[in-house]
């Protein structure tokens, strides 16, 4: 993540009501998620709507998420 601050001490001295709001939809979405489901109907739909989520959440906390993985670093060799 970039910056000084970690998301997570972020998220705990938010006192602002929308970010524990979205932070909680946010959870309730990723707990109600069928992993073990591949064949579940909604599945695009839901992980669309849980990607929302997540870049909302970003943004009411200022955080830029960092996805860059490297090949090196994924531990995976063929």
């Amino acid at each position: 993540m970039a910056g000084d601050q970690d998301p997570f001490d972020a998220i705990v001295m938010a006192d602002d009501s929308k970010k524990m709001k979205v932070l909680e939809s946010l959870i309730g979405m990723i707990q109600k998620f069928p992993y073990d489901d591949p064949t579940y109907a909604k599945l695009h739909d839901d992980l669309d709507r849980i990607r929302g989520r997540f870049k909302q959440l970003c943004s009411l906390l200022n955080v830029q998420p960092d996805f860059k993985i490297s090949v090196e670093g994924s531990g995976l060799s063929f």
